[in-house]
C-alpha cells in the first residue's frame, strides 16, 4: 500500500503546482491587462490647427481633397488636449500632417512647416504595423531608407480594402523596387497572380525574405498532399521520392525560380 500512497501524494502535489501556476499566470494577465492607447496628434512649433476646410478651399491641394474625402483618414479626429476638451480636435489632414497655420501662411514654400511622409505619425495609430517593423526581417522603414508613402497612397480613394489604404495594383508597388521578379516569364508561378502577399508579409516577418512562414512551409500551404504528410515521406509525385523534404531538404533547393522561369516548367533556374 505504501507505494500507492506515495504515488497519490505525488499526484496531489503535482496538481497543486499546476493550480498555483495557473493562478500566477492569471494574476499576471490581470496585472498587464490591455490598456487603451491615447492618440496624440503631431505638433509643429508655433503652428496652430486650421481645420480641413482650409486645405480643401485652398488652390494648392484640390486634387488630393477630391479623393481624400472618400478615404477613412478624412473622418479621423484626435483631441488636441486631454486636459481641455474645449481646445478642439485635429481632423482630417492635420491628424497626419500636423497643424497647418504656418503652411498656409508660407503657401507651402518653406520646408518644415508641415509634416510629410513621417512613419512615426503612421505608427502613432497603426501600432500593429509598428510591431511588425520591429521583427528581425522588415523593409527599412525604421531605418529611414523607406517611408510608408513609398507603398501606400495616403490620399487614395479606393475603399475596397482598408478604407483607401489598399496597395493599388499591389504587385506593381513591389515591382517598383523588385524589378528582377516582374517577368513576363514563359512559365509563370500562379501565386504571382494572387499577389506578392500570398507568400510575403510586406511589413515584417520572423522569416527570411519576409516570408509568411518558413521556406518549405510557405510552399506547402498550396502544394500539399495528405498522403505525403509524414516525417519520412517525400512531397509530390513519384519523381520526388528521392527528395525527402520533411527530412531537411527545402523546395527551393531545386525550384529556385519561384517567381517564374523562361526555361523550366518546374520553376528551376
Amino acid at each position: 500500500m505504501m507505494p500507492r500512497v506515495l504515488h497519490s501524494e505525488r499526484t496531489r502535489i503535482r496538481l497543486l503546482q499546476i493550480f498555483a501556476g495557473l493562478c500566477i499566470f492569471i494574476g499576471s494577465c490581470k496585472m498587464f491587462k490591455y490598456m487603451p492607447v491615447n492618440m496624440v496628434p503631431p505638433s509643429i512649433p508655433d503652428a496652430e490647427y486650421v481645420g480641413p476646410d482650409t486645405c480643401s478651399t485652398s488652390d494648392c491641394h484640390q486634387a488630393e481633397q477630391q479623393y481624400f474625402r472618400l478615404n477613412k483618414h478624412a473622418s479621423v479626429a484626435i483631441s488636441i488636449s486631454e486636459e481641455d476638451a474645449e481646445t478642439g480636435q485635429a481632423e482630417g489632414c492635420e491628424t497626419c500632417h500636423g497643424p497647418g497655420s504656418l503652411h498656409v501662411i508660407n503657401r507651402g514654400r518653406k520646408t518644415g512647416d508641415i509634416l510629410k511622409g513621417n512613419p512615426d505619425v503612421c505608427f502613432s495609430c497603426h501600432l500593429d504595423i509598428k510591431s511588425k517593423f520591429m521583427l528581425q526581417h522588415h523593409h527599412p522603414v525604421p531605418e529611414g531608407r523607406m517611408s510608408c508613402t513609398d507603398c501606400h497612397n495616403m490620399h487614395g480613394h479606393n475603399l475596397h480594402d482598408a478604407g483607401g489604404m489598399k496597395l493599388l495594383s499591389q504587385n506593381e508597388k513591389c515591382f517598383k523596387c523588385h524589378k528582377e521578379v516582374r517577368g513576363p516569364f514563359v512559365f509563370e508561378h500562379d501565386a504571382m497572380r494572387d499577389g506578392c502577399r500570398t507568400c510575403h508579409n510586406p511589413h515584417g516577418s520572423i522569416n527570411d525574405k519576409l516570408l509568411v512562414a518558413g521556406q518549405t512551409i510557405t510552399c506547402l500551404r498550396c502544394h500539399w498532399e495528405s498522403r505525403f504528410n509524414s516525417p519520412t515521406a517525400a512531397i509530390g509525385a513519384h519523381n520526388h521520392s528521392s527528395h525527402p523534404v520533411a527530412a531537411g531538404q527545402d523546395c527551393l533547393d531545386c525550384h529556385s525560380a519561384v517567381h517564374g522561369s523562361n526555361i523550366w516548367r518546374s520553376l528551376r533556374k
